[in-house]
């Protein structure tokens, strides 16, 4: 993820005289060490957040925006954080950002777009605040001071240095630099382009002629034929290769290709033999230059950012940053445990914090349901056939092939019956020990207990985040969504549930006009109420549901 940030321009921020609420601080890998110095602001990652959200929803317009937002927020930190890493080598090597050049430039960039009050609104649609708007134009600032000094440090090289660096990658360039001009005559079939060709040789007609007449490549034909200079991918490899291996003024082919039979004249090629032929090109230089730079920060920054994490500084993203640094199905179950009470038992936590734990529940309680599962069947076992805990594998695999005969030979109906429960038995204490270990009968008890207790806290905390996040956001159909599938026989939740949806089928109609496109989902909605439960419904549910399956009868009888 943190590289399709990269891609999306995550983009971090210069502190500047006037400052938002701390997010994070930069620290050593191991946390010991926090550079206080290079902070992330609120403002900055909040215009960076939504900047990259108008990236995914421009991808994934169904993305789950809110949900993810907290972990979108820590991974956006760390890849502005990394940035805060790279400032400080540079400060470390003497090299000091121009601050007055910074907020210079972002008061220019911020005026020009909010300046006007039309395109401030369709700024603010998407970034919520001024503020952010702001961080946001200040990272776009701060990354081009950033990587311009970097690329200024890295660029202090001899022209030996840049001579070897080209020499170790000669071919390399070759393939990328090595260019042929071409013109071509494209027919549809091999025949003609043959004809063609020995009309051209015979001097019965000029290229250009030829081109001009029968070439089907209308854009080429236009003038003549000519294509130009081209580079390795710009045309059919097979071409490209047997052009550069030609003369000038040779004409080859005919050469299939995409576009059908080729006749092409070479008029003229660049081949580098060596680095000083390459070098010799201003141009050519120019981006090698650039491309040596590149290699040498490349190079330089997977092994120096390694150096360097970060802590986060804001509370509501706690549980996010331990998610985030969660390795394993262990880590997270410690996450969750971590602040399950919390969840409970405190009723003014931040909103991050629910919409987090419902991550963490989401991702854990099919696992946890499945463990409990297990140990329930592993308890079960130890109750009916203790015996079969102090068995070794070996003597395991023993008993099932014994009992396997038995079922398969046994006259007695009784006994394969028997023999078969055992080998279950059998086969199924071998999966539960090879997956958690061998157990006496009270370790199994107390396992089971553990889990069973986990999962009925894990469902009620859950619950609680959910109600939690319904009271901040009564209208989302998200929120109010999950709340459903945690609760799908509590009449309440269920009237909230589909009110909700009819609320946005409602606003669809009087929008279009069209009912016949909503007429399904009503005649689903209306028959849906009419089956709930009214006497557990409290008198506000139960008034607004007979007013829904009135307005519901009037559309549907239009």
């Amino acid at each position: 993820m943190k590289k399709l940030l990269v891609v999306f321009g995550i983009l971090v921020i210069l502190s500047v005289s006037i400052f938002s609420e701390s997010v994070a601080y930069l620290t050593s890998q191991d946390g010991e060490q926090i550079h206080e110095s290079y902070f992330l602001e609120l403002d900055q990652l909040m215009g960076e957040y939504h900047n990259t959200l108008l990236n995914m929803l421009s991808q994934n317009p169904q993305y789950d925006q809110y949900f993810n937002k907290p972990l979108d927020l820590i991974s956006i930190t760390d890849v502005l954080m990394e940035y805060k890493a790279m400032e400080k080598f540079l400060n470390d090597n003497g090299i000091t950002l121009d601050a007055t050049k910074i907020s210079q430039e972002t008061d220019q960039m911020y005026s020009q777009y909010m300046g006007n009050e039309s395109t401030k609104q369709i700024f603010l649609m998407f970034f919520e605040k001024e503020e952010y708007f702001r961080g946001f134009v200040s990272s776009l600032v701060y990354r081009n001071e950033v990587i311009n000094e970097l690329r200024n440090y890295f660029s202090n090289f001899s022209e030996v240095e840049l001579s070897t660096y080209v020499s170790d990658n000669l071919e390399n360039f070759k393939n990328e630099f090595d260019t042929v001009k071409i013109s071509r005559i494209v027919t549809v079939d091999e025949s003609t382009a043959n004809n063609l060709k020995s009309e051209i040789l015979q001097n019965n007609i000029s290229f250009t002629d030829a081109a001009s007449k029968n070439s089907v490549d209308a854009q080429t034909a236009s003038v003549g034929g000519l294509v130009g200079w081209v580079k390795r991918g710009d045309i059919s490899e097979n071409i490209f290769e047997a052009s550069l291996s030609s003369t000038p003024g040779e004409i080859i082919g005919p050469l299939s290709s995409p576009l059908g039979y080729e006749i092409v004249r070479v008029e003229d090629k660049k081949i580098y033999e060596t680095a000083d032929e390459l070098l010799a090109d201003e141009d050519i230089k120019s981006q090698l230059t650039a491309s040596y730079v590149d290699y040498q920060i490349n190079n330089w920054y997977g092994p120096y950012i390694s150096n360097y994490d970060f802590v986060i500084s804001y509370e509501p993203l706690d549980i996010a940053y331990d998610i985030y640094y969660a390795q394993s199905f262990e880590d997270l179950a410690n996450v969750e445990k971590k602040y399950r009470e919390a969840i409970l038992n405190d009723n003014e936590l931040p909103e991050e914090w629910y919409v987090s734990y419902i991550f963490t529940v989401e991702n854990l309680l099919p696992m946890k349901i499945s463990q409990k599962n297990d140990f329930e069947s592993y308890l079960n076992i130890a109750q009916s056939y203790p015996e079969f805990l102090g068995y070794s594998n070996d003597e395991i695999n023993n008993q099932i092939e014994y009992y396997t005969q038995i079922k398969d030979t046994a006259e007695s109906t009784d006994l394969r019956n028997e023999a078969s429960q055992k080998e279950f038995a059998l086969r199924e204490i071998a999966y539960l020990q090879g997956t958690y270990g061998v157990f006496t009968e009270p370790e199994i008890q107390s396992k089971y207990n553990e889990l069973t207790n986990d999962v009925e806290q894990m469902n009620v905390a859950l619950e609680n985040s959910l109600v939690a996040l319904r009271e901040v956001n009564p209208d989302s159909i998200e929120i109010i969504g999950r709340l459903y599938q945690v609760k799908p026989d509590d009449p309440n939740v269920a009237f909230d549930y589909y009110a909700t949806v009819y609320s946005y089928i409602l606003e669809y109609y009087n929008s279009t006009g069209d009912i016949e496109s909503v007429r399904q989902d009503l005649e689903t909605i209306k028959g849906t109420l009419d089956s709930l439960n009214t006497e557990s419904l409290d008198e506000e549910r139960s008034n607004q549901r007979q007013q829904i399956l009135e307005n519901i009868d009037l559309l549907l009888n239009q």
